[in-house]
């Protein structure tokens, strides 16, 4: 794999440390990846607790995102957020707000859910959180983008971090007026999807993620903070740039929103 100069530090704004394989490992090929900060994104109560570990055990790089996944989707494929509420999840995040620097993953699932009430509710509530608390959030809308949308309109003073959008080109420009971030997976170097989406949102609206461990932009092989720098590669092609000022525009970008 060819390596991206020492001096060029990246970011993976979007990851599942929880359920990574070998995570020592990982996060060795991060820094020797010049990986400078993932975040940790959350999907209920255990995997925030198991966030804070992490950060707490690699505090040099890993920051924590604090989110409840859409509702319909845990109950159906893991029955987890059953036990959690919202209350619950609200204590700990103030508790703690001090570790956190976004609130994420959250949204709306219409692939996995179906329960679109219950998981709006959420949604907001969570919405609401992140702007009485001034943090960032980071959105999942599978098969739910127009309906995410919808919502985010009704809070347009949030920083929004739209997490591996999928939406049609409509779409994508109405995040793009709406002001959103958009986080491109590592996936970008052979999805036609995201790539077409680089061509037209401004640069200084596109941050990356790996969704780790899944969205592999190699076939077989665990994704992980390290492969970021195989998107830095794809962009800076896309965007006709030096990877140097690719990764320059998408840094200034990270510290832009945390």
């Amino acid at each position: 794999m060819l390596r991206i100069s020492k001096f060029i530090m990246i970011y993976d704004t979007h990851a599942h440390l929880d359920i990574v394989k070998d995570l020592d490992k990982v996060i060795l090929n991060a820094k020797s990846a010049n990986v400078k900060l993932i975040i940790s994104n959350s999907v209920n109560i255990k995997t925030l607790k198991q966030s804070f570990e992490f950060q707490k055990k690699y505090p040099e790089i890993v920051k924590v995102a604090a989110g409840l996944y859409p509702q319909d989707a845990l109950t159906r494929e893991e029955g987890i957020l059953q036990n959690d509420s919202f209350e619950d999840f609200k204590k700990i995040v103030k508790e703690n707000k001090n570790l956190i620097v976004a609130i994420g993953e959250i949204g709306l699932d219409l692939k996995n859910g179906e329960n679109l009430e219950e998981q709006t509710k959420l949604f907001k509530e969570q919405l609401n959180l992140a702007k009485e608390l001034n943090l960032p959030v980071i959105i999942h809308s599978r098969k739910a983008e127009k309906e995410a949308l919808e919502i985010l309109q009704e809070y347009n003073d949030l920083t929004i971090i739209m997490h591996c959008f999928s939406g049609k080109k409509p779409l994508v420009k109405q995040a793009i007026e709406l002001g959103c971030y958009f986080s491109i997976p590592t996936n970008v170097v052979k999805s036609e999807q995201f790539q077409g989406m680089l061509q037209i949102i401004p640069k200084e609206k596109i941050l990356t993620e790996t969704d780790a461990p899944f969205l592999s932009p190699f076939k077989d092989k665990q994704n992980e903070p390290a492969f970021i720098e195989e998107s830095i590669k794809a962009i800076s092609k896309i965007w006709n740039l030096s990877i140097k000022e690719t990764e320059k525009i998408i840094e200034e970008n990270f510290e832009r929103v945390f």
